[in-house]
């Protein structure tokens, strides 16, 4: 219990300091801080047995804590305070409490007072408290509240006196309580007061009228702004009836202004309040002109013109729009809308919310189903927090109609009918923002040797019906562009970058199935595919560069090929390594290294020339190069070189019978491939028996009229030929019987495993074949005397390998010779 009113006690003071309740009275500190000690004492009392001390220092604050209740009394009645009042008070209240103790208790200080005397002084301190309370200016409700709590509080401690049965903890715990209820009527009173006297500035500081009248409509109150209105002074019209009829929404004028009247009623009267809306009034004039004028502008523009809200909503549309397009206000914009072009209404209306105003060209639909081709300019506004958009529509039909008539003329390719370069590319600059779009280019593979050997008339055949079959495959504008170069311009893929990439994937695939199994006459035409996926805002140049490199790597790959930063960094490494080769065949870095042909006993009778690259001292190993000198044609300079230097060889010794020299499938391509060959061998007197021209398997891939008549005229002029790495890949006895081959060289693979019985077997039989075909065979990839030895026992008779010796520089192989 004690501790709990030390809690109390604080609480109530912190109470009292932060609500600043001691602005109304500060006796209410010393009351406060009175009943905190109490507390703590009594709590000491009793922890710690020391009751004598305890209860003098409770009398002597007791002796206080009356006089200033009274004090209280008087500072909420309003009188000044005295000081010297409270301790005047306070001496009797002590020795009465003295007194009473030592006669009729025979000692100083005693817990539980019992003295008559000092109930009836407390009495009487209590009643002057109660006079000044009544007479104190506030409601009677708050007097009476708290003189109830006073009455109970002495009604109490009367009784506990006298009966001697005075509890302290109780005593403190009720003054506590009264006091804490009495701060909160204070409070109350504090804002009751500071209401009032807002209320009373804000009355008398308004620039607004305010009347206060009762209910027979007599003047209680009001401002000096009403006085001006009503044109009467204070005294001539208070306590008087007010003549004039003022009704609530009401405008009058006065003395050049206008005023909007509002009659709020309340239970004893009415308060008439007068608002200046003389700027209103002025606007309210300004906006009415403003408002002609714009129905007259929209009603009589000839451009269709339509109000809407944001979803779609026509508020308000002018007699053209109507005509147009058969629509009326209330009806929704999207109505003119064509259903492939929804998503883009829903963003144009998405900028035009962003941005303000949007300029646009598109097409509309009128509501007998007529396409109409507009011009757009819709901008947006905002009326009383709402949003709303108007939209001029300009038909731009004729002028669209004419425009493609002009197109036609100087945009379309006469031959195909599709569109030209000069059409794509000034569509590329006229694309939609937000969309992305793709450019695809289609190449058909050796149109130039087609066209050269079928003729010119074939090949526009070829292009007609290539262009034809992407009409049948794509709605997207097409264009032949170069030659044999088709441009597809695929429009708003989509404003999704993922969802744009799959579409144009699927586009793609679905031309190139278009395109597969295309047979003019008798040749079936192949295609190279290349694509680039694109914003507006990217430079047109970028996109066609880019375009054209996947398209130069579909020609490379034999795949289609969409653009990459990859690409672009993998064709950068191999333009500089282009430049590095070209430079390195200028300066004859490309050389020959010879690796022997030997019998079983390791007599060399020839050697096979392999391509080495020795720059600065240092031999580059072919796996570096020599796809790359394939793939970009340079294989026939650096292989012509090599063939030169092979002929220089034959010509420094006679214990050679015969080099092997490789040739590439792309160099039998060439038409003059034999011719120049020949030539080399008449500079150095080279018998061309000495030659043995050696071919991979890949030459079936391609395999053409120009490389049978290379292979026949190599023959003619006395070459062998010879099939490399014979058992792999493309390999088919029909080639045997149908191209002169002299030689088969069968591949290390069948070498390395010649311990396994089936491939052994197999070495036996490709052995019985190249005998059957009168073929000579040569085993590649001979390394021990085991392997020599059971070639043998089959029958070879020539062999290849590390056994005998690895690839080696000329100087190196000309020693081991002699």
């Amino acid at each position: 219990m004690e501790d709990f009113l030390i809690i109390l006690s604080l609480v109530s003071l912190i109470y009292l300091f932060e609500r600043k309740l001691y602005k109304i009275s500060s006796a209410l500190i010393h009351i406060f801080f009175s009943l905190l000690f109490l507390s703590i004492f009594e709590f000491f009392k009793i922890k710690y047995s020391l009751s004598e001390f305890f209860c003098i220092m409770q009398d002597l604050i007791g002796v206080s804590l009356i006089p200033a209740i009274f004090s209280f009394s008087e500072d909420f009645y309003g009188k000044k305070k005295n000081y010297k009042k409270r301790f005047l008070i306070s001496l009797p209240l002590f020795f009465l409490i003295v007194i009473n103790n030592i006669i009729f208790h025979k000692q100083l200080v005693n817990s539980k007072p019992s003295n008559f005397f000092l109930v009836f002084y407390a009495l009487i301190i209590i009643i002057l408290s109660f006079k000044n309370i009544f007479k104190a200016n506030v409601e009677k409700k708050v007097k009476i509240n708290i003189l109830i709590i006073f009455l109970s509080l002495f009604g109490y401690y009367a009784y506990s006196t006298i009966t001697n049965n005075f509890n302290i903890p109780i005593i403190l715990l009720l003054t506590l309580i009264s006091f804490i209820i009495i701060e909160f009527i204070l409070l109350r009173k504090s804002w009751i007061k500071v209401l009032e006297d807002a209320k009373e500035n804000l009355i008398l500081n308004i620039s607004d009228g305010i009347i206060l009248v009762d209910k027979n409509n007599y003047v209680l109150d009001l401002n000096k702004p009403a006085q001006k209105i009503i044109g009467k002074e204070f005294n001539q019209i208070i306590n008087r009836k007010l003549e004039d009829n003022f009704k609530n929404g009401q405008i009058i004028e006065k003395n050049g202004k206008y005023y909007s009247i509002e009659v709020i009623d309340f239970e004893k009267g009415s308060i008439y309040y007068f608002r200046d809306v003389t700027k209103e009034m002025k606007y309210s004039k300004r906006q009415e002109i403003a408002n002609i004028l714009f129905h007259n502008l929209f009603n009589n523009i000839p451009d269709p013109l339509a109000l809407v809200t944001p979803s779609g909503k026509i508020v308000d549309c002018n007699s053209a729009f109507t005509k147009t397009f058969g629509y009326k206000k209330l009806e929704n914009i999207e109505n003119i809308v064509p259903d492939y072009l929804k998503e883009e209404s829903k963003i144009l209306i998405l900028q035009i919310l962003k941005k303000g105003h949007v300029s646009y060209e598109t097409v509309r639909k009128s509501k007998s189903g007529k396409n109409i081709f507009v011009r757009i300019y819709a901008s947006k506004f905002e009326i009383e927090n709402q949003t709303f958009i108007y939209i001029i529509y300009s038909d731009i039909s004729k002028e669209k109609k004419l425009s493609q008539q002009i197109s036609n003329l100087i945009e379309k390719d006469p031959l195909t009918k599709t569109f030209n370069k000069v059409y794509i590319i000034k569509r590329l600059k006229n694309l939609k923002p937000l969309f992305y779009h793709s450019l695809i280019f289609i190449d058909i593979k050796d149109f130039q040797r087609i066209n050269s050997l079928k003729g010119n008339v074939f090949g526009d055949k070829v292009l007609k019906i290539v262009a034809n079959k992407l009409k049948e495959c794509t709605n997207y504008i097409i264009s032949r562009a170069h030659a044999d170069e088709f441009w597809i311009l695929a429009e708003e893929l989509d404003i999704d970058v993922k969802k744009a990439y799959s579409k144009n994937k699927e586009l793609i695939l679905h031309i190139d199935n278009c395109l597969k199994n295309i047979k003019v006459d008798d040749t079936s035409l192949k295609f190279h595919i290349g694509t680039y996926i694109f914003k507006n805002d990217e430079n047109i140049d970028e996109v066609i560069r880019k375009t054209s490199l996947s398209l130069s790597r579909s020609k490379d790959e034999d795949k289609i090929i969409t653009y990459s930063k990859e690409i672009e960094d993998e064709i950068r490494k191999e333009l500089e390594k282009e430049i590095q080769i070209k430079k390195a065949i200028e300066k004859g870095e490309f050389i020959p290294f010879f690796q022997p042909i030997a019998t079983h006993n390791m007599e060399i009778v020839g050697a096979e020339a392999l391509i080495r690259w020795v720059k600065d001292g240092k031999v580059i190993p072919p796996f570096e190069f020599l796809d790359f000198l394939e793939k970009t044609g340079l294989i026939e300079q650096a292989s012509k070189q090599i063939f030169e230097n092979v002929c220089k060889l034959l010509s420094k010794t006679k214990k050679l019978k015969f080099v092997d020299v490789n040739i590439s499938p792309i160099q039998l391509k060439n038409t003059n491939f034999s011719k120049d060959y020949l030539k080399i061998l008449e500079k150095y007197n080279i018998q061309s028996s000495q030659i043995t021209i050696e071919i991979t398997e890949n030459l079936f891939i391609d395999y053409n009229d120009i490389v049978r008549e290379n292979l026949n005229l190599l023959k003619s002029e006395g070459f062998k030929l010879c099939l490399d790495d014979f058992g792999t890949g493309y390999s088919s006895l029909n080639y045997l019987r149908n191209i002169p081959f002299d030689i088969i060289k069968i591949d290390r693979e069948f070498i390395s495993n010649i311990d396994d019985e089936k491939n052994l077997n197999l070495l036996k039989a490709i052995y019985s074949i190249a005998e059957s075909f009168k073929m000579g065979a040569i085993p590649e990839g001979v390394e021990n005397e085991k392997q020599l030895e059971i070639l043998t026992v089959i029958g070879f008779r020539l062999f290849q390998g590390y056994y005998f010796g690895k690839p080696m520089p000329e100087s190196e192989f000309l020693s081991i010779l002699s």
